[in-house]
């Protein structure tokens, strides 16, 4: 949650450093020495050096003296608060690929505001099964999760609320969907979106009255959120369009941003000055209101904005339908070239079309000519310049009109409340960039306007860039170099910087910015970014810290585990885990049960103990157990070939000459401990190849079990039969099989009866892969980033990955298990007396946790190696003995089990897998759990 800083110490001498009160310094994590400080304040440049420590300023002047992780040269470089984008649109390229933020980074940006109208959240529930989420807590679980390279600030958009409740339809609301609206509205705000954002100039939203926006933006400032708005017109009636802006922030009771303020048209560049003359009227009585701007006098937009919004009534695949209508035709340019009263960008642009830029024409016969005008792709492929026009709306093209002036830039630029803004977002890699403020706008602003005309200074500049900015997005923690905030800092070399995209070349990167540091942590270095993700989700002030997944604790306090609970949570906190679910047992018996966090962030569902998570690879000493007993039955053996119980000469008869032979040396214990021949570093894992070996036998995909196997007779070994460790899920695979042949019974049935049931687990069952069949108790998933489905009904489709991106159910018996925590801690201790086991004998338990032969357990002078896998557990040999455990992993899923020397077993079962620095929250937590325990002061008998 954002705070606002109550005081602000500015270092103001040279030799002086400043010390937080009561607090003792280990040595710093980075020191930025001998650069020149602008501090965000407007203040003169300082010389000092900076020092930084878990991600805030703490240090300020002479560090000479001082030790640091890192030091970073700034002698002849600027050292500033990092840039915020006032307008970056949306976060969630930067899930998929970080690197689409080298854009941001090399012009300084560390924060950005996201939504402008639209927003990443809210979703439908006929998109969840696509995005995976529906709200704003769910959309803002997934960003944490995964961590970006620059923080975050969110709006929730009205076009976003206004589509999901009535459409693209032009009319107002009913009481009742109004009433909807501001319940999406309120559940982002208290999320922590910092307000509502509109785009009036665009349909849906241009068909809104200002009491519907009102009632919105009122409903956001309950929670002290703002209004920010891309203003229904920017040009012919500009000034109209600030009072609405206006009225609406008044009757919300919600201070007003103004994206991107401009005067278009020029027959309406001398508004500008009696706009910004509203504002500070504004502002003189009381009502806080700001804006930000580009620095180009070309503007961007879809190319369809230029006909009149009446058209997109019935929504733009309609009107694109009935584009090649002559009297439809003749009417659009007739209502652009003579009409006034809405956003005529043609007219603002002079009714000229060499003064229209296509950016991005995205049709095949322009695409050599993107950067042009719309008059020179005409002449170029000898058409009249509206043909060309009718076809690049059909194509979707963006347009960047010349409407603006560099007067009014300027003007803008020296008045105190205004920031800047890219209106773009994160665009690197992507080729989506269209427009050069992409990549340019604050280098641009810094070096045209700053130190090529003097405009304004350049410590104005930086305040206006961070400081007013930050204030602009009650990010209250940062914005300033001073002791106690944030550290997001940048270092720039000022004469050398310079933007180099273009119209032609927008996605060419800026030069002169060296570091940029978010939260501490360098993530752009010596010009090249780094794999860093220290971002956050700066929230709003309609977030209670009380409501975080840390907060929550379902499983009733003990003060003999305080440990637990304090140190789970801050783990929690530390690695933002949505839920987690921890058991203990000692000597046998469950000793503690702990539950945290949220099953379900939508509905705040808790996690409790009796909460099922996807246990992933954590099934395979389930299976081991199983197949040792069918070995103590007589059924099997462990050196029996696998082959001899899957039927498959048939299958091996149909791969013909693919058929490797040494496939008939695998044995039964090959497969437990991993020896089988197949390695997924050297080809692939073939549980994740649903869809090609679907394809390949010419059956329906997802590809069960028995395909993947017949496939597989096709796949060449890695290694032969035996001669080392190499991890396989295809392995574990076949082991199902065995047991359902030789049982006669599924798998799972057999599980359930044999090996669960004796020990009094009741509740573990194989999960299914789609969120429409979660189970009872069955938490939700997180995991940023798309998949493509391997279902047949939705082939291809994008889906979220813990829900169609790989098949579950042909994972059982490597992958597949639901189960709490308690009862995989149960099956943990079910080995710890080994003479009264239930399901399995002493010598069976002995033979499952005995080191492998050969290179699987010793190393290649024949020493023991010191970390092994047996049958179905992994191993390490310690002084006091040796722990057995065993990892999971899916999209979606951490989980960890260890079974450890002194008789206490540990289970931890997480519904996210990641964070920003850990890639296996299951392992993260490891040694963790293993501190916990050594804490506890008496466990209880």
């Amino acid at each position: 949650m954002i705070k606002m800083q109550s005081s602000h110490l500015f270092a103001l001498c040279l030799s002086i450093v400043v010390f937080v009160p009561k607090i003792a310094f280990a040595d710093l994590d980075v020191i930025i020495q001998g650069g020149k400080v602008v501090d965000g304040s407007g203040a003169p440049w300082y010389r000092a050096d900076i020092g930084i420590q878990d991600g805030i300023i703490v240090r300020i002047g002479d560090l000479s003296t001082e030790k640091a992780k890192q030091t970073i040269d700034a002698s002849g470089l600027i050292v500033a608060p990092g840039f915020i984008d006032m307008m970056g649109q949306t976060a969630t390229p930067m899930l998929e690929d970080p690197t689409t933020a080298i854009n941001l980074l090399t012009q300084g940006i560390t924060t950005i505001n996201a939504g402008e109208g639209s927003s990443a959240a809210p979703q439908s529930k006929a998109d969840e099964r696509h995005t995976g989420f529906t709200t704003m807590a769910e959309y803002f679980t997934l960003v944490e999760s995964k961590g970006l390279p620059v923080n975050l600030v969110q709006t929730i958009g009205h076009t976003q609320v206004r589509r999901l409740v009535i459409g693209d339809t032009d009319r107002r609301p009913t009481d009742e969907e109004l009433e909807q609206m501001k319940a999406l509205v309120a559940e982002a705000m208290r999320a922590g979106a910092i307000g509502v954002s509109t785009a009036l100039i665009y349909p849906p939203a241009v068909y809104a009255p200002t009491k519907e926006i009102a009632e919105l933006a009122s409903e956001a400032g309950k929670f002290g959120g703002r209004y920010y708005t891309h203003m229904r017109n920017e040009g012919d009636r500009l000034l109209e369009a600030i009072e609405e802006a206006l009225d609406i922030g008044r009757t919300g009771n919600a201070p007003v941003h103004i994206f991107h303020l401009k005067a278009a048209g020029q027959h309406n560049w001398g508004k500008m000055q009696l706009a910004i003359a509203k504002i500070k009227a504004a502002r003189q009585e009381g009502f806080q209101v700001t804006a930000d701007i580009y620095p180009y006098i070309n503007n961007g937009l879809g190319i369809a904005a230029l006909i009149h919004p009446k058209h997109f009534e019935n929504g733009r695949a309609q009107l694109i339908s009935q584009l090649d209508d002559p009297e439809l035709r003749k009417q659009i340019r007739d209502e652009m070239e003579s009409t006034d009263g809405w956003e005529n960008w043609f007219r603002h642009a002079g009714k000229d079309w060499d003064r229209i830029v296509i950016g991005s024409s995205n049709h095949p016969d322009y695409r050599s000519h993107d950067g042009k005008s719309v008059a020179a792709i005409a002449k170029a492929v000898g058409e009249d310049p509206w043909e060309t026009f009718f076809k690049l709306v059909r194509s979707g093209a963006f347009a960047l009109p010349q409407t603006m002036s560099d007067a009014n830039k300027i003007l803008a630029m020296q008045q105190e409340f205004v920031s800047f803004c890219t209106d773009v977002g994160p665009a690197g890699g992507s080729r989506s960039a269209t427009h050069p403020r992409a990549y340019g706008a604050f280098p641009r602003m810094l070096s045209r306007y700053v130190r090529d005309l003097g405009a304004i200074s350049l410590e104005r500049a930086v305040a206006q860039a961070s400081a007013v900015a930050a204030n602009d997005v009650m990010a209250f923690d940062r914005g300033r170099i001073a002791i106690g905030l944030a550290a997001d800092v940048i270092v720039f070399d000022y004469d050398r910087l310079t933007d180099h995209a273009n119209f032609e070349n927008p996605h060419a990167v800026s030069e002169g910015m060296e570091h940029v540091i978010v939260n501490g942590e360098l993530v752009l270095h010596h010009g090249k970014q780094t794999k860093a993700k220290p971002g956050r989700v700066l929230r709003g002030p309609g977030y209670s810290v009380a409501s975080a997944p840390y907060e929550q604790q379902s499983s009733p306090a003990d003060e003999r585990f305080e440990v637990y609970d304090r140190s789970v949570k801050d783990f929690m906190k530390r690695h933002h885990v949505p839920g987690v679910s921890i058991a203990v047992t000692n000597n046998g018996n469950i000793a503690f049960a702990g539950a945290y966090g949220y099953a379900d962030i939508a509905t705040q569902e808790p996690v409790t103990q009796q909460s099922l998570f996807r246990i992933a690879s954590l099934s395979k000493p389930i299976t081991a157990v199983a197949i040792l007993q069918l070995v103590e039955q007589g059924k099997l053996k462990l050196d029996d070939h696998v082959l001899q119980f899957l039927d498959a000469e048939n299958d091996i008869a149909a791969a013909g000459d693919k058929f490797d032979e040494r496939y008939r040396e695998i044995t039964i214990e090959h497969l437990l401990e991993h020896r089988g021949g197949w390695d997924r570093g050297e080809s692939f894992d073939a549980m994740f190849r649903s869809v090609d070996f679907a394809e390949k036998l010419d059956v329906p995909p997802p590809a069960g079990s028995w395909t993947v196997i017949k496939a597989m007779y096709s796949q060449t070994l890695d290694f032969d039969p035996g001669e080392r460790y190499a991890y396989s899920n295809f392995g574990y695979c076949l082991l199902g099989r065995v047991i359902e042949k030789i049982s006669g019974q599924t798998y799972e049935d057999y599980v359930i009866e044999h090996v669960l049931k004796p020990i009094g687990v009741t509740e573990m069952r194989i999960g299914k892969s789609r969120l429409d069949q979660r189970s009872k108790n069955e938490v939700r998933y997180y995991h940023a980033g798309d998949a493509k489905s391997v279902f047949a009904q939705d082939l291809n489709e994008t889906v979220p990955w813990p829900y169609g991106g790989w098949y579950l159910e042909a994972m059982d018996s490597h992958g597949a298990w639901i189960a709490s925590a308690t009862d995989l801690a149960k099956f943990a201790a079910a080995f710890d007396d080994p003479d009264h086991c239930k399901i399995l004998s002493r010598e069976s338990i002995e033979r499952m946790y005995a080191r492998p032969e050969g290179l699987a357990g010793h190393n290649e002078d024949g020493s023991e190696k010191d970390r092994y896998y047996s049958l179905g557990w992994s191993n390490v040999v310690i002084p006091k003995g040796v722990n057995h455990w065993h990892t999971g992993s899916l999209a979606g899923t951490a989980t960890i089990m260890i079974r450890r020397h002194d008789g206490k077993n540990f289970v931890a079962l997480f519904n996210a897998r990641t964070s920003p620095n850990a890639s296996h929250l299951g392992s993260e937590i490891d040694r963790l759990l293993h501190e916990m325990a050594n804490q506890v002061p008496e466990w209880p008998q």
